[in-house]
């Protein structure tokens, strides 16, 4: 744990202490930002990506849907639900609420 007598408030610093703590937290927050932007296109990439499940891919296109990770995400969360999973009917509730998860 810190050394509370090591600590020094921000409002007791100089101007200039202030001003480089400030620009080290903004960079930090754009670098955070630019990772959290980075997995997300990765995971939407992924999730658009062809099932490399065969038994998945098959029953998919039985179905009529398209063979992709994200709707075989969907079909699981969905047997999960009709199987008394409250976790997955949860899930299915965030879906159909959000319309961003849905484009």
């Amino acid at each position: 744990m810190a050394n509370e007598k090591n600590l020094i408030p921000l409002n007791q610093r100089t101007k200039s202490e202030q001003r480089e703590i400030a620009r080290m937290g903004g960079r930090a927050s754009g670098v955070a930002r630019k990772k959290k932007t980075d997995l997300k296109r990765t995971l939407e990439t992924l999730l658009q990506s062809e099932v490399s499940n065969h038994k998945m891919k098959e029953l998919l296109v039985s179905l009529g849907y398209e063979p992709t990770n994200e709707t075989a995400l969907v079909l699981v969360i969905l047997q999960k639900a009709l199987n008394g999973d409250m976790r997955a009917v949860s899930q299915i509730r965030s879906f159909l609420q959000d319309d961003d998860s849905l484009q």
